[in-house]
């Protein structure tokens, strides 16, 4: 058998290799070219980025900050009063999901919540929300 690839071959593995060159350079030429992405975690973010956007005059971001901290408050309300039937309902998904698994899965399930829940708190502190 010969080991000299066959025209084919080469001209499959030489396609192969342009679209992975051209794919990472898309990707990097993307990553120069675009706009840099604003993470927007926390309310403030949000809200600048909301003003710098919308070119808003220093009276509209007033009267825009105020609709949005009206928003908060009444999400708040209607959390508090759904919140409890949420957590029931998560707690029980939870049981239902450990008894289909096994100790070591358990074991790691349960790491797993107690990880998200920090992760959770942590956030809920550094936006000043307790949960």
């Amino acid at each position: 058998m010969s080991t000299t690839p066959r025209p084919k071959s080469l001209a499959l593995m030489f396609l192969l290799g342009a679209l992975l060159t051209g794919s990472a350079l898309g990707f990097a030429a993307g990553r120069v070219v675009s706009k840099p992405v604003v993470m927007l975690n926390d309310d403030k973010s949000v809200r600048e980025e909301l003003a710098r956007e919308l070119k808003l005059s220093p009276e509209q971001a007033v009267a825009l900050d105020s609709a949005w901290e009206w928003r908060r408050a009444r999400s708040r309300e209607i959390m508090s009063a759904v919140r409890p039937a949420l957590d029931s309902v998560r707690d029980s998904a939870r049981v239902l999901m450990l008894t289909r698994l096994d100790e070591t899965q358990q074991e790691s399930f349960r790491k797993l919540i107690e990880r998200n829940q920090r992760m959770a708190d942590s956030a809920a502190k550094a936006r000043g929300t307790p949960r």
